[in-house]
């Protein structure tokens, strides 16, 4: 396959939206384009399963790689299962692509491009993040990384002052996903909520049968976007701050 040329990628440098359409083969509805066309340097996305949240942060990995050479992306998810998924979207972008990649010395998941740039996927364990530097983060499946995790990675962005991506369906009102969309604010933050009955690849007798077979709760976490409690909590979070004195 011959490679994409240079400025076709040049051309296409300020926009992983248009580079989406273009040069990606793929066609993003509203919202993924609003994110892929974003210079937020913060961005959540609260997402319905099956939103396409990978296809779209794949893209936008694979859009800094080719077009800046030698920067550096890391993907953080619950376990390396889910980080190997992410990594077939990219591989077969960078196919599409015609663009070669080697392995990354000593790394299961990694890509080095012939720029410089390169892709790096670890577990989501607090050890595993101390000692890099990155120009892209992204959290895949946020709501489920321990909040220590996500903390130890505010240094790894600072020395380039990168960019920080977190997605995933909630999980109730606690943790850092939760903070960072309920509370998470400036002009550099883009918050998207991605709804299951928004998405035109979502059918509703889908999401209903999903109502009957496992409940109404489950249906407004996994598809509706909803900060919902799971009844392990005597009091829910707003019930807890009604009961505050100001």
């Amino acid at each position: 396959m011959e490679s994409v040329d240079s400025h076709l990628l040049i051309r296409h440098a300020a926009n992983a939206g248009t580079f989406a359409v273009e040069l990606l083969g793929w066609t993003p509805d509203p919202k993924q384009m609003l994110v892929l066309e974003s210079t937020a340097r913060r961005v959540v996305l609260n997402c319905s399963r099956q939103w396409g949240k990978t296809t779209v942060t794949a893209t936008k990995v694979v859009h800094l790689a080719v077009t800046r050479p030698g920067m550096g992306a890391l993907i953080v998810c619950e376990n390396l299962g889910q980080t190997g998924e992410f990594f077939a979207k990219i591989d077969a972008f960078l196919g599409r692509l015609g663009i070669g990649v080697r392995g990354e010395p000593g790394k299961r998941m990694g890509r080095r491009l012939g720029n410089g740039s390169r892709i790096v996927g670890i577990a989501a364990r607090e050890a595993a993040v101390r000692g890099y530097t990155a120009d892209f983060v992204f959290l895949d499946e946020a709501a489920r990384i321990p909040d220590e995790v996500i903390d130890a990675f505010a240094p790894v962005i600072a020395v380039r002052k990168g960019d920080w991506w977190m997605a995933s369906t909630p999980r109730g009102k606690r943790g850092r996903f939760w903070e960072a969309w309920a509370y998470g604010e400036g002009a550099d933050l883009l918050k998207v909520s991605a709804k299951g009955s928004e998405c035109s690849r979502i059918g509703p007798e889908f999401i209903e049968r999903m109502r009957l077979e496992k409940g109404d709760a489950y249906v407004r976490q996994e598809f509706e976007c909803e900060f919902v409690e799971n009844g392990v909590h005597l009091l829910d979070l707003d019930s807890v701050d009604g009961l505050v004195v100001k």
